[in-house]
């Protein structure tokens, strides 16, 4: 069974409610841009407690639908570039970023700011969960720094973060990055 399936089962109203809220919970399994428990529980500071009230859980699936429908748009395109590139003869992709099939640490948005705070979100989650000896000294520094400042990043702190998504800091390094603030 499919996103599309699962989707319309948390729509239906015929379904028992527990039904619905288990079946936003797969369309998560199949769809989740921060992990899967830091994106259920940002679905829920975005739509409220969906756990209890209907229309917090139909508010949840709308943004969850509404990110992928994003990440999917980003996917088709990152295709058709890629399919220009080769029939020009650039075989390997131009430096632009991986590809947004790779899922992880960003969450598609039209919104703005919306990406950020899911990152924020999902880092916060993060350092709860792996409670102060969760990492070495530069890396519980930029975790923290980046949540008390919002994801605002000097440049050069920034740069120390792309440098270190590698190894047992790639998951908080890649939130960073994705938390990083664009606009003032």
């Amino acid at each position: 069974m499919g996103f599309s399936e699962r989707a319309r089962r948390v729509r239906d109203e015929h379904t028992a409610y527990g039904r619905r809220v288990a079946a936003l919970c797969s369309c998560v399994s199949l769809y989740h841009p921060i992990g899967h428990r830091a994106t259920l529980s940002f679905l829920e500071e975005l739509a409220g407690p969906y756990q209890r009230h209907e229309k917090a859980l139909l508010r949840a699936l709308e943004a969850l639908e509404a990110s992928r429908a994003v990440w999917r748009a980003e996917l088709t395109d990152h295709k058709n570039a890629r399919l220009k590139e080769k029939r020009l003869g650039r075989r390997v992709p131009s430096g632009d970023g991986p590809p947004p099939g790779r899922m992880g640490g960003h969450w598609y948005a039209t919104v703005p700011n919306l990406s950020e705070r899911a990152a924020a979100h999902a880092l916060k989650l993060w350092e709860r969960d792996h409670g102060t000896d969760f990492a070495d000294d530069e890396t519980r520094s930029l975790v923290r720094e980046c949540i008390a400042t919002g994801g605002r990043l000097t440049g050069e702190r920034l740069d120390v973060v792309l440098a270190r998504r590698t190894g047992d800091a790639r998951w908080p390094m890649t939130l960073i990055a994705s938390a990083v603030r664009t606009s003032p």
